[in-house]
């Protein structure tokens, strides 16, 4: 009785642990934050940078709300919170992680605030199939876009 106390505290102890460093990729708290459904894609790129700290992200929810990183806005003054937004992060590209149930005039709408807003790179982050077990740690996939100026 007393082993099998031991080994269930251990295993306890061990499930609660945190993740060894070689296997974190430190996490952006956007990801805990909001919470979206991401369209499954089979081809897309890797983009490991869309998990950094300091990345620029962009999220749409199901239920029509709009953040730039974790400060929600509307979709009017969208385009000016992005603005401002790159003029911090530099030339970095912006990150759309936009739930895969919102109609695609909403996204549209997104991207077009983006443009507007000046972004010249923007990825669309995707969910994907190839982790091996789940709460696997991936890299972040996306379809990576240049965004050009209407003729």
């Amino acid at each position: 009785m007393k082993r099998l106390f031991q080994l269930s505290f251990m295993a306890l102890v061990l499930a609660n642990a945190p993740l060894p460093a070689a296997q974190s990729t430190a996490a952006i708290p956007l990801q805990k934050l909001i919470s979206v459904d991401l369209p499954v894609t089979s081809h897309a790129a890797a983009v490991p940078d869309a998990d950094r700290q300091d990345a620029l992200v962009l999220t749409v929810t199901y239920n029509g709300g709009v953040y730039v990183g974790v400060d929600r806005t509307d979709v009017a003054t969208l385009a000016e919170k992005v603005k401002a937004a790159l003029s911090v992060h530099g030339g970095n590209p912006l990150y759309i992680k936009a739930d895969a149930r919102i109609p695609y005039a909403s996204l549209v709408s997104i991207l077009d605030s983006a443009r507007a807003a000046g972004a010249k790179r923007v990825t669309l982050l995707t969910a994907q199939r190839d982790s091996e077990k789940p709460d696997t740690l991936v890299p972040p996939k996306g379809l990576e876009m240049l965004m050009l100026s209407p003729r």
